[in-house]
């Protein structure tokens, strides 16, 4: 079981994201509830959870400040944020501090559990929606124009995330709720947009303009 820390100044939404995971068939445990950034730097003092879910927007200590703080206090927990601000900026900012993962508060379950697993096996993980904003809208900004991903649709970007990430087709299309035959399809515009003709090279594309990392 995958023990848990869950930290957000709303009540509502946090206890029903703790009550959410503990009704995932025996999966999760939380372990402790904290409601701004000073009780989830003292709840990690004596509590050991496998991975921290943390907003950003958080009273006396924000989500950026208990990630530096931890920092300086050494070793602790991948943590990962769950945030309704998903702009490049907070992103870049989460990640800079030391978050292993970031997902929007309107992404789904199945999402956060993905998010989940990937840090617990070593990985970064951000949502493909973040990912398109980061290269700016529609892929029509200067810096997107640099990045030979910026001539793939949304779509094709969360396909390439999972593939990149070792996910077979079959997962992906239970993922996203399209059939096997579709994410084929999609995998076949991807190499050809991209002209590149194994998921090696995917992989490699998708490593070093930002898209995942290792």
């Amino acid at each position: 079981m995958i023990s848990l820390i869950v930290a957000d100044d709303h009540a509502v939404l946090r206890q029903a994201l703790c009550e959410m995971l503990r009704n995932r068939a025996g999966k999760y445990q939380v372990v402790a509830e904290a409601a701004d950034g000073e009780e989830l730097v003292g709840l990690l003092k004596t509590h050991k959870p496998d991975l921290v879910i943390m907003d950003v927007a958080m009273p006396k200590l924000d989500g950026l400040a208990v990630l530096e703080r931890l920092t300086v206090d050494g070793a602790f927990p991948p943590v990962l944020v769950l945030s309704a601000n998903d702009g490049g900026r907070n992103v870049k900012a989460a990640l800079k501090a030391g978050a292993r993962g970031f997902v929007p508060k309107n992404a789904g379950i199945q999402e956060l559990e993905f998010a989940i697993n990937s840090i617990l096996e070593g990985k970064t993980y951000l949502s493909p929606s973040i990912t398109t904003s980061l290269m700016g809208p529609g892929g029509a900004s200067d810096a997107a124009l640099d990045n030979p991903l910026s001539v793939l649709t949304k779509r094709e970007l969360e396909i390439l995330t999972h593939l990149a990430d070792g996910k077979p087709n079959r997962e992906i299309g239970k993922f996203l709720h399209i059939s096997t035959r579709t994410v084929d399809t999609h995998r076949s515009n991807i190499l050809k947009k991209l002209k590149v003709k194994t998921n090696a090279e995917l992989v490699k594309i998708a490593i070093s303009n930002g898209l995942i990392k290792v």
